[in-house]
This record gives C-alpha cells, structure tokens and sequence, in this order.
C-alpha cells in the first residue's frame, strides 16, 4: 500500500469512527469499542490534525453518568493523547474534577495516571488532591498559582502558566484600561493636521481600548485594517458610556463639529466621520443636530475636484438625501456629478438623473457629464452643438472632443485638433490632454509628435509602454525593455487601484499588461526572423480568444505594425474581425481606416476585404431601407462570387445543380481549403440578402435559390455553424409554412433530413456553448418529432455515429426525458446513444438515471434500466450504480417519512362532502404497497411508526377488503372515523416538527447513508466533464444530524461531505424538481448570452441558478444557497425591530376594507378567514379595489427594504454597490420571469442575497402567464415591481417620476437583458421549445397540496398526477399578516400556500394553452407552438394588442408601467401577494 493511502486511510478512520459514536449515544459497545479504536497508536498522527472532531466525544466519555467501562477507555484515550491536549488541557478540569469527587473513581489507577500525566489539581471529596502532580515533584523554589478549594488544609500548590495563556494575557489585556475622557483627550482632542494617518492610529487605537468590551480591547492590538473595520462600533460603545457626563459628551460633539467645518482637515479624517455619523444613523443613536449639520455641509461642500477625481460613497449618501428633500436643479446637477465621481456603480444612475435634469429643468447636459459616461457620439454632438454658439474653442471642449475622438477611434480629427490647438494649452492642460494626443499621434504613425506630446504625459503604465513603442519604432530595444519592465511593474498597482473603482477601469489596465507582452514579442519578431511564423499564429490566437473590446482590439493591431505591414496574410482576419467589431459597435470610421490598411494595392478575385466592404454597405442600406441600394449590393456579391468561381476553375452551374439534396459536392473535390472557407461564406451571404429582399414570399416560391445556396454554403464548409444552422432553420421553416405531412416520406426527406444533418454538423463546430446547445436542442425535438420516419432514423444514427458525446451533455435532462417513446427504433437509438455518454461520463448520467428508474411508465423504467446494466459492465460500474441506488433511496426515505407519506395517502382517501364519494371498495389497492412494507420496516424510525400506528391502519386495511365482498356502510363508518382519527394524530405528530431547531438522526431514519464506505459517487450536482476523475468531488460521509425546515413543506436540511468541503442541500419530499432543473438549465445559458453582450458584461448582469438534482419524480435536492434571505421576511423583521407591527394589521385591513383604527383580526369572532376574505375581494369593481390598495399604501412610506439595505450595509462604497446590483438583478430576473410568463413572485419567492443583494427567484410552478390569465384573483402585472422595490432602488428611478423605475439603474438593466433576449430570439425558443415538448412534464401543483413555496422552486411537474376533470381548484391564502401567524411557527414560507390554478386545469377549462400531457403522449403540436408563438411575440416587441412590434425601450416602458399600475396590482390575491410590499 502506498505512503498516501495509507496516509488517507488513516485520517478517514478517525471522522468515521467519531460518526459512529455520535450516532449511537447510548450503545456502550460502540463507545468502548471506539474509543479503544481511537487509542491506537497508528492514528496518533491523524488525532492530532483532528482534535476539534474526536475531543467534544472525549469529553463526553468522561461524563459521570456514562458507564465505568467507557469512562475507563476515555481516561486510557486521555492518556495516549495527553500531549496533543498539553495546550487545551483546561477544558477537561471540570469532567476530571467531577469524576474526582466520586468514591469510585478517586483511588482508580488510570484517573491517578491521568491527573499526573496533565499536570491537573484535582480533589476527591475530602478536598484532599488525588495523585502528585508534576508541579508537586519540582524543584523547592518552583512558583505555582493554582487555587485551592475552601477549607483546604493543604498549602497552595504553584503551578506556571501556561505560555501561550500568559502571553494573551500580558500583550492583550491591559491590567488598567483607559477611560473614555482619558483615550479621547489624548487622541480626538489633539491636533489632527500635522500628521492625519498617526491622528487616525492613534484614534483607533484609543477608542478600541476604551469600549470596555473584551474583543475589541483585544482588538486594539492588531494591525490598522482591523482598527479601521471595528473603529464605529468601538466609538458608540465609548459615546454611550458617556451618558452620565453630559459636559464631555457636549466636547465630543463639539470638536466632531469643528473637525468637519475645517476645510484644512485631511479628507481621509473628514471621511472617517462622515461615516461614523451615517453609523449612529443606521443605529438610530443620534449626536447634536449640529453635528448632522456640520456633516451635511462638509459632504456637499468640502469634496470639489475633476470628475475623473474618485469620491467616497458617504459623500452620495448626503448629497442623495439633500436632492431629494430639495429636488431643485443645483441639487440634481450635482447629484449627477457625485454619481459619476464614485465610479462605475454609479454611472447607470447619474445618466438617470442627468436625463431627470433634462426633462423637469430643460437643462442640457454638459459635454463632460456625458463623456464620463461613455456615451461617446451623444458627449461630441452635445460639444459641436455648445462650440457653434462659442467663439472660439475652449479647453473643456478641447478635452471632451479628444476623449470621444479616442474612444471612437476617430484618430484622425484628435490628431488635427490636437496639431492645432495642444501648444496653446498651458502645462496642465497639457498634462490632461497628454494621453489623448499621443495615441491619436501613434496610431496616425507620426511618432515625432507622439514624443513630443509623451513628454507631457503623467507618469505610469501608459507613459512607459509608449515610451517603447518609440524605442521599437526606432529600432533602440534596450531602453525599450526597459520601459516594459517599468511599465509592467506598475501596471500591478494600478490594477489594484482600479478595482476599488469598477471592473471595467481595471480590464483596460490588465489589457495594458497583454500589449505589454506583445510588445516584447514585438521586439522578437524583429530581430528574431525563425520566430516570426509562430509569433503571428500566437497573436492570432491570443486575439481571437481575447474580449471584444473595439478600443483594445485597435491598440492591439497599430502594435502589430510595428512588426509587419496590416497586409500580412496571416493577420488579414484579425484586423477584418476588428473592423467588424468597430463596425458594430457604431465606430464607423475605425473601421474604415482599417478596411483601407489592408486593403491590397492590387485587389485579387475573391478579395476578403471587398467582401467585408459589401457586408458594411448591406447594413447600411438595411438599416436605412432603401431597397435599391441592397439590390446593388447584392448584384454585385453575385459578381464578386462568380469571379471568383471562374478564377479557380469551378463550373458555378454545376456547383449550384448540387446544391440540395444529401449528396456530397464533387466539383470542389480537388479545390484548396481556402476556396472552401471563401465560397461557404459568400454563397451564405447572396442566401441571406436575398432572404432578406423577397421577404416569406421565398418560402412559397418554387423558383427561389434562398434554400439551395444555404444549402451549398453548409456543404462547401460543413464546420461553419451559421451555414449548417441556417440549413436547418430554413428547411423546417418551407416544411412547416406549406403545411406538409410528417407522413409525406418525399417533404420529410427533402426538408427534414437535411435539417437535421445541418444541426449535427452545427453541433458538432466548435462554436460557443450558446449556439451548440441552441442546435442540439432543436434536433432533439426534430428527430423525436420525426423519428418514426425511417429515412430520418437512418440519417440520425449515421449522424450519430460521426459525433462525439461530449456536446450531448448539456441536453441530458431532454433525451432521458424521450426514453419512454413508443417506438421502438427510436427508442434503440436513443439508447445507444446514452449508452455511448455514459460509458464515457457515467457520473454526468447517474443521478438522472436514477430518476428515470422510477417514474411511473414502465417503457420508461426498462430503457433507464437498461442503460443502468450497461454502466455495470464497466469497471467501477456495479459499486457506482448500487452506490447511486442506494443513497437515492435512502434520501428519498429521509426526504419524506412515513408519517409524512401516510398522512398524504390519507388526506387523498377522506371525503370532503360525501362519505360515499370515495371508492372505498378500491383503497386496498391503492395502498398494497404501502401496507405491505408496514409488515417489514427498514429502519428504527419505520419500526417505531408501525408499533404506533401499525395496528389501526391494519384494521382499516382488513375491514375494507371485508367490504370489497359485502359493502357494508357499517364498515365504510369504521373506515372512516378510524382514518379522520389517524389522520388527526398524523398532523399533530407532523406539527410538532415545525417547532424550530427539529432534527432527523440518520442512525434512525437512514442508517445505511452513514454506513457508506469507499464512495465512487460524485457528490450530487458537482460533477465536472472538463476536469480530471481524482480531481472531482466524491461523497465522503454524510452529516448524521439533518434539520427540519420550519416550512409547510417541512424540507430537510442535509450537508454531504467530500474530502475537499462539504456540500448542504435543500433535500425536498412530495415535489417534483424536473421542471426547476430545466429552468436552471435556460437560466445558465442566458447567462452564456449575457457574458457575451459588452454592455451586460461590463454591467455583470446575470442570473442566479443554482443547482437541481431531481432523485425521482417526487423528491430531490437543491444546493443551498447560502446568506439570503426571502424579501417579505426582511420587511417583517424590519418591523418587528422598529416595533411597528400594527402596520401589518393596518394594511390588511384597509384592502378588507374594514377600519384600520378598530379591525383586530386576533379578537374577530368569527374567527378571521382568509380564503371567505378573498372570494369577497374578487367579486368587487376594480375602482374599489384601487381605492382599497391607495388606502393601504397611505399607512406608510414603503421605505422597509431602502432601510434595511442602508442599515445592513457596513459602508456607504458597499451600500452603493449593493443598491446597484440589487437593481440590476431584479432588473434581469423580472425581464426574464416576464418572457417565460413567470407568475406567484410574492415575497417569499425572491430571495436577497446578504453579501450582495442580488435576487434571487425560486419557485417556479407558474409558468406560461397561468396567474394572469387564471380567473379568480388573476396576476395582472408581469411582474413583481412594488414601490418597496423601486423606493430601494437610487433616486433618479424615482425622482420626478409618475411611474417609478421607468428610469435609473433598474431600467437600463432592463433595456440591456431585453435586447440581448430579441437579439438571441432563437436560442431563447430553441430551449423552450425542448422543454414544452417534454413528456415528463405538466406545469402543475400536486391536488392535494397547492402550498409549495419553498427555498430553490417547487415546479410540481408529473405526467403521473393528474387532476380531475371539471374539479375546481380550492383558494388557499398565501400569507396573513404576522399578528395572525401560527404561534410557534418561525419562518415564514409556511405561510404562502399558494393558489392551485394549474395549467393543466387551465388546458381543460380554456383551449389557450398547450395541451395536456397524458402518460402515452407527447403535448400536440397546435397547443405547443400556442404557447411558442405567445413567448415569440415577446421577444419580437409585441405588447398585448399592438399592431406593430415596439421598440425595446417602449416595450420595457409600457411593461413597467403594467408593473406599477395600482389597477394592475390591486387584482390579484393580495393577502399572499401583499402588493404594498
């Protein structure tokens, strides 16, 4: 056996021995045996790296009440560890001296051993010490301090202190520490001008050892960081001890007075007490109103400087409170300023409140403003327009027109305006302007002027790697190293600089370090020639894997030509790909200078450049219509490609007569892979305008070569995605309009075959992943949508069979979702092919698998099944497959108990009206199984259940086959007061559960999970294809305490534990996680769509997932998302802190429309009914409804979260940054929700992130707009925007406003995930389209249970259960106010039971939805492509009835006002959706 396992075996042994003795506390064989285990020497290694495991079990070895052998093998493990202990050994004086006073123990050879072995004092009951300690036996001049007990006669045995205690003692607590006068006399009172970082020091110091509180006088000792982070809480302490000295306290206000009206305080002091005031602010203490004013005054008037000058977040917070308590044009203006000075948090909101400036106050906004924003185009039109009512030009308009010239890369203009004006500039201006003009000079290659504006340039990075790039130029490459090196030096810092004040400053200076680098290799292709081949394949890898950043991409290029001319050929496509970007991103004339710097003296047949150029001029013309133009194009594409064709020799008829059809091309058999790339493209393009220029009318006629040039382009380059998916989409597009037949053998061949080749050849590119899972998605809904065609079975599996599996793991949930098709050719294929993925990722297919083995359709089981068999004829297979069975199982045992599962049979069988609507003659088979197991439980708790309930449930079972033969009514009374009895002992035994801090043992519910050994099971939802085997994470042990959730549902909370960390999960009974898992899955890759939009990028604008793990289709896990917290308990905490929890009541009772002033739910008789209250709200005019709700708002000012999140915050910079992102992911997640008609977003279904305040949304069983379209108490709004919500949000998505958030941070957020959204329509419907075809899923609540608000979505979704026909679903309430909650239930999430209106109860009641999903079929096409065709309106821009698509910002505008309208909100359930919150 090697060192390592050995190694590894030996410290597993250790946590397994200690789960062994946790789990049975009482067993004395375990514990003897245990601790004899633990006592080898063989583990003394590993018992000394896990003492924090095994010494709480010593300790309870050594408990008196434990029995004498166990408390005999503690002490002989207390004597083997002895030196592990040396240090912590005070911890076992209390159980030493217990054992010491009993007769029994006092006189026992191995106590004795163990007292002299720790060197401990210990007394028997005569108070006479037991042993001789070590300290006995030393020297006469030893010094001992240990106490003696009262009464001794003995004399005081010495005894040193530890080293380690007394160096704490003597370095950390001081004998005497300072009082408040003495430590502020000496510190705030001294002078703070001479030297402010000592005056602060000093302050810190003093404060921290004058609190009088342990930790923080501790603290004092530590360094300035941890000073500076416990400095405010350390002052209050201080200040409220000065309560009973009123003068000093009067001293101490006055000289933080004076501190912040000295404009000649070092700003650094000045914004340390800003934030100690808006500290007191948080905490509600208060100093003297002047100081508040004095504060106010030194935040608005003491922090003047340039706009790229960075401001503290504290400076916003004041000045934010002064322009809304005086909203008047300096205060906005200056609003605006403030927001961009804190940085790039702050940009979205100071844009806001320059457009709030422009609207309320007609003022223009200043060119500068709008050039910090990075609004380029708008900042130099806005600076031309101020410059034509000026005489001549000013140094600002000189600086803005350089800044926006750069940042368009309009280097031209910023060369000649700097040619012209720059040496009328005094030094600092010049200074200021020095960066602009050198690289405008360097990129027009005149590096003469360059020099001589660098010679004005600040020191730094960018003023060093110029400083090379002449030497470079100049051929001088020792000084140009040198710079380099000193460029690169200091680039570390001023990334580091620049985090603090936003990620995109700091991406531009790591993009410094990358030019840095290429640079260097510059040099090397310079003077090294054998280099220059790899030299340009590595910059061309390293560009095309860089971030498309215009402005970077440009530096990039103009370095390369410091080496080779831009016409080299192996650079061509870079500098194509960056006049493409420029193209895009509205820089115009970038990316025409670059077009012209490659462009050949001589342009060859063919000419990539020519073709770039058409491609520009097409989109010029596009975008202004004009239909003549892109006809001219478009004729001369035709000619350009005909050229061409005829320069290399291809017959163009013959190549266009093999265009459709499967049949390989032969004419381009001998033909350069070039010619392939180039023709693939250009044949792409004449495709697509033309597309564009008949308009749907292409898809009807006959004659139109739309489908055969796509189809030529996929063939002349089968590895371009855009060729082969654009095949695919045209192909079905001309099947789907003429309206053909699947059983039509000559369309499907002609139309469907082809599209199906064409999305394996576009999945198997080596595309990004939003594309590939685009196409993989659609084939899977092809080829199951015409698989039983046999032509289409034959292309699927040659297909197959040329692709790798590595791609199909992103539509594993899909395709195990088809295992149960009826056809059996299909069905084989399908097989194989999770065959093929599973031999090579079994771990990625396991947890699925499982799943699939236990639905309901036996087809379904048997594929699963067989594909499990197959993963146990490989090596490890049989232990991975029993080991997956196994803890499946037994989760699926802890998810739900038997009291739990009995509760439920029962709840399903009691009649509600009539006795005789059961079919009471039919429920011994309904329950056989169950009652089956009743007669051989598994586990103690099982065992435990059957001795309490076992005999009843029995009898029942008994008399109801009884009356199976004689139907007796007799027996039906029998059977059914006996069941209502059960069921009542059920619930309340389930309800104690509810009580906080309920636990689950293992060793009782599920012993067999802490039995696992040698785990080859990666731990659920952590299983990573791109990273080695050993690397990944294996389940280790399982934790043997699970909590129970205080929630209606009752989740567990379960941590599994692998060698890395552990891993807690949500484990949720009775709810079907398929459906959340492939919420989770079109959430992750709209986040892929976001990363690769610049403006969401720079914003980090994503989603939240998290992981699902279904372990079957009634039970699964859900990874914990930890540090958050549900909106709605935030604002009821808040309340109960701020002792306003009448306003709870208040609100509920002005939407009942009873007396705010009287209404007290607790004393209503009758008792108060929620479901009563509801049904009567329904049936009210809308008016009163509105009229209702204003009433409800006019309690108070909505502002619960806006304080939380200021109070919660630990500083104004990250109160800042969480305001901003709190926005900006409601922002997204509400965009989202709305396309995917996501309803039920009450308060406890969006969760806060603490750290960050990102939100979070969870449950998601109201799909496909259900709640709005329901027809009791409908969700009209599209989604949760409450005026809590934008009152949260900056002031400019407030201010001046009717419709809150219609401007600021939130909406920008909103503008930018819309776009991304219509822009990647098709990947968006390609996912949905998957997932509504999906057999395995109902959007629906289980019958019984329409509470399902529980942490990580509660999508009941089951082809299994299915609700009864005409049955209405019962009204449940979501939550009543908190003076009406059950006593003893903590939480919250119990209390929002959602309304059961499901889609399938809506597909029986309305013909607007799909169809129902039964157990044998798939849902029909017409209602799946209903609900499609809904989703694509929205992401096309239609808005409920308009004739026309909007644009994206008029549609995000008209859904935020939906949002918003009090009309909207007052409709839907409002005791659960709480709209005023």
């Amino acid at each position: 056996m090697s060192g390592n396992s050995q190694y590894r075996i030996t410290h597993r042994m250790v946590p397994l021995i200690c789960q062994a003795l946790i789990a049975a506390p009482d067993d004395e064989t375990v514990w003897l045996e245990g601790l004899r285990m633990l006592a080898n020497p063989k583990l003394k290694q590993a018992l000394t790296l896990t003492s924090s495991i095994w010494l709480s079990l010593l300790l309870r070895g050594l408990e008196i009440t434990k029995p004498v052998a166990v408390i005999n093998s503690a002490l002989n493990l207390l004597t083997h560890v002895s030196e592990i202990l040396e240090p912590m050994k005070s911890c076992l004086l209390k159980p030493l001296r217990a054992l010491g006073r009993e007769k029994q123990f006092e006189n026992m050879v191995e106590f004795i051993n163990v007292v002299e072995k720790l060197d401990l004092t210990v007394w028997n009951s005569e108070k006479k010490p037991i042993g001789r300690p070590q300290s006995a036996r030393t020297a006469p001049n030893s010094q001992a301090t240990t106490p003696l007990p009262s009464g001794s006669d003995q004399a005081p045995a010495q005894k040193e202190q530890h080293p380690l205690l007394a160096e704490i003692l003597i370095h950390n607590l001081p004998p005497k520490s300072r009082t408040v006068q003495q430590a502020w006399s000496q510190t705030l009172f001294s002078s703070a001008h001479d030297n402010p970082k000592i005056w602060l020091h000093n302050l810190y110091q003093a404060t921290l050892e004058a609190s009088n509180v342990p930790e923080l006088v501790i603290a004092s000792k530590l360094g300035h960081l941890i000073h500076e982070e416990l400095f405010q809480t350390a002052f209050m302490h201080c200040y409220v001890q000065l309560e009973a000295d009123a003068s000093f306290k009067n001293v101490v206000d006055n000289t933080l007075m004076l501190l912040l009206n000295d404009p000649s305080i070092s700003q650094d002091i000045t914004i340390v007490i800003l934030e100690l005031i808006a500290f007191f602010n948080k905490d509600k203490r208060e100093f003297l109103p002047g100081v508040h004013k004095a504060a106010k005054n030194c935040a608005l008037n003491h922090f003047d400087g340039a706009l790229n000058s960075p401001l503290p977040g504290i400076v916003l917070w004041y000045v934010e409170q002064n322009a809304e308590s005086f909203p008047i044009q300096e205060n906005i203006a200056n609003l605006v300023e403030t927001n961009i000075r804190v940085g790039s948090a702050g940009y979205d909101a100071a844009w806001s409140t320059l457009l709030w400036l422009e609207r309320d106050w007609k003022v223009e906004a200043e060119p500068i403003w709008i050039t910090q924003l990075s609004h380029w185009q708008q900042a130099l039109d806005a600076q031309n327009k101020l410059d034509h009512n000026q005489e001549g030009t000013t140094f600002s308009s000189f600086n803005t027109k350089m800044i926006c010239y750069h940042a368009l890369g309009c280097y031209q203009q910023g060369y000649e305006l700097a040619q012209n004006l720059f040496e009328g500039l005094d030094d600092l201006e010049r200074r200021n302007t020095a960066h602009w003009a050198t690289a405008a000079a360097w990129h027009m290659g005149d590096f003469e002027t360059m020099a001589d504006y660098l010679a004005f340039h600040p020191k730094g990075t960018s003023k060093s790697l110029y400083k090379a790039i002449i030497d470079v130029h100049n051929g001088q490459y020792a000084s140009a190293f040198h710079h380099i090196s000193k460029a690169q030096s200091l680039s570390y810092d001023e990334v580091q600089v620049q985090l603090n004040v936003g990620p995109q400053l700091a991406h531009r200076s790591l993009a410094k370090t990358e030019l840095l680098v290429e640079l260097q290799e510059v040099i090397q292709y310079k003077s090294q020639p054998e280099l220059r081949e790899n030299l340009i394949s590595t910059w061309k890898t390293r560009f095309k894997k860089s971030h498309a950043d215009p402005n970077t991409w440009l530096k990039r290029l103009e370095l390369w030509t410091l080496a080779c001319p831009p016409t080299t050929t192996g650079l061509q496509s870079c500098f194509i790909d960056c006049a493409k970007l420029c193209e895009s991103a509205g820089m115009h004339q970038a990316a025409e200078n670059i077009l012209r710097k490659i462009t050949p003296s001589i342009t060859p047949l063919g000419c990539k450049v020519e073709y770039t150029r058409f491609r520009f001029e097409w989109k010029s013309a596009y975008q202004h219509h004009d239909q003549h133009k892109m006809c001219q194009v478009l004729d001369r594409l035709i000619k350009h490609t005909q050229a061409y064709m005829k320069d290399i020799g291809v017959d163009q008829a013959e190549l266009e007569r093999q265009g459709l059809g499967l049949q390989p091309l032969t004419v381009l058999s001998g033909c350069d892979p070039t010619h392939h790339h180039t023709l693939s493209r250009r044949y792409f393009r004449i495709a697509e305008w033309t597309a564009a220029l008949q308009g749907d009318d292409w898809i009807t006629d006959e004659t139109s070569q739309v489908l055969n040039y796509t189809s030529l382009a996929s063939k002349i380059d089968n590895n371009w995605y855009a060729a082969c998916f654009s095949l695919a989409e045209r192909s079905l597009a001309i099947f789907e309009t003429n309206e053909f037949s699947r059983s039509d053998n000559m369309a499907v061949s002609s139309y469907i075959v082809p599209a199906l080749r064409g999305l394996f050849q576009s999945a198997r590119t080596k595309e990004n992943p939003e594309f590939v899972i685009k196409a993989l998605l659609r084939l899977v809904t092809l080829w199951f949508r015409f698989g039983e065609n046999i032509a289409v079975l034959v292309e699927v599996e040659n297909q197959l069979s040329l692709t790798s599996v590595a791609p199909w793991l992103s539509t594993i949930p899909q395709l195990i979702a088809r295992l149960g098709t009826p056809n059996k050719e299909l069905q084989h294929t399908l097989i194989n092919l999770l065959k093929s993925i599973s031999s090579q990722y079994p771990h990625a297919v396991i947890w699925p698998l499982l799943t699939a083995t236990q639905t309901s359709k036996s087809e379904h089981q048997e594929a699963a099944r067989a594909i499990t068999n197959f993963i146990c004829t490989m090596p490890d297979g049989i232990r991975l497959v029993d080991q997956a069975e196994l803890v499946g199982r037994e989760l699926i045992r802890v998810s739900a108990s038997l009291m739990e599962k009995w509760r439920s049979i029962i709840e399903k069988i009691i009649p509600r009206t009539d006795l005789m609507d059961c079919p009471w003659h039919e429920v011994p088979s309904i329950w056989e199984h169950d009652m089956l197991y009743l007669k051989a439980p598994e586990t103690p708790d099982d065992e435990q259940f059957v001795q309490v309930f076992g005999d009843q449930l029995f009898q029942v079972d008994k008399a109801l086959r009884r009356y199976k033969n004689n139907r007796q009514i007799s027996i039906v009374n029998f059977a059914y007061q006996e069941l209502y009895k059960l069921y009542g002992d059920l619930e309340a035994q389930i309800n104690q559960w509810k009580q906080p801090g309920s636990k689950l043992h293992l060793a009782d519910t599920a012993p067999r999970l802490l039995s696992i050994r040698d785990c080859v099971l990666t731990v659920p939802g952590q299983y990573d294809p791109n990273m080695k085997l050993d690397d990944q994470a294996f389940i280790d042990s399982f934790s043997p305490i699970v909590d129970i959730l205080s929630s209606k549902m009752l989740p567990r909370k379960l941590v599994i534990r692998s060698y890395t960390t552990d891993y807690t999960f949500l484990l949720k009974g009775n709810e079907d996680l398929r459906g959340d898992e492939r919420i989770m899955q079109l959430f992750n890759l709209i986040n892929t769509m976001l990363s690769h939009n610049s403006d969401a990028f720079s914003r980090n604008l994503h989603l939240l997932p998290y992981e699902v793990i279904p372990l079957s289709p009634s039970a699964g896990l859900v990874s914990w998302v930890s540090n958050t917290q549900q909106l709605q308990s935030m604002i009821m905490f808040n309340r109960a802190k701020n002792y306003q929890q009448d306003l709870n009541d208040k609100e509920t009772a002005s939407l009942l429309g009873h007396d705010p002033k009287t209404w007290n739910p607790k004393r209503e008789n009758p008792r108060f009914d929620p479901p009563a209250e509801m049904d009567r709200y329904d049936k009210l005019p809308i008016p009163t409804k509105v009229e209702r709700l204003k009433a409800c708002l006019a309690h108070s000012k909505q502002s619960d979260l806006k304080d939380v999140l200021w109070q919660k915050s630990p500083s104004s910079d990250i109160w800042i940054r969480r305001r901003t992102n709190f926005a900006r992911t409601v922002g997204v997640s509400s965009f989202v929700g709305y396309i995917i008609g996501l309803g039920d977003r009450h308060g406890s279904n969006i969760l806060i992130d603490q750290l960050t305040w990102g939100a979070l949304h969870i449950d998601f069983g109201d799909l496909f707009n259900v709640a709005q379209e329901r027809s009791f108490l409908p969700e009209k709004v599209p989604f949760r925007l409450t005026r809590m919500m934008t009152n949260a949000f900056e002031l400019a998505s407030r201010g001046g406003l009717d419709v809150p958030g219609t401007r600021g941070t939130f909406k920008q957020a909103s503008l930018i995930v819309m776009n991304v959204l219509r822009d990647s329509r098709s990947t968006v419907l390609a996912m949905l389209e998957a997932f509504l075809y999906d057999p395995l899923l109902s959007w629906t609540i289980g019958p019984n249970d329409p509470s399902n608000a529980e942490h990580g979505g509660s999508a009941q979704t089951s082809s299994e259960s299915k609700p009864k026909k005409g049955k209405k679903p019962p009204v449940q309430t979501h939550i009543v106010p908190q003076s009406l909650a059950p006593q003893g239930i903590q939480g919250g999430s119990d209390l929002y039971d959602r309304i059961e209106n499901s889609l399938i109860t809506t597909y029986l009641e309305n013909d607007s939805y799909m169809a129902k999903v039964s157990s044998g079929t798939e849902m029909t096409n017409s209602k799946a492509l209903q609900v499609l065709s809904q989703i694509e309106k929205k992401l096309v821009g239609y808005h409920k009835d308009t004739a026309r698509p909007l644009t994206i910002n008029r549609q995000v505008q008209a859904l935020i006002e939906e949002a918003t309208d009090l009309e909207n909100l007052s409709q839907g359930y409002v005791l659960g959706w709480i709209p005023q919150w």
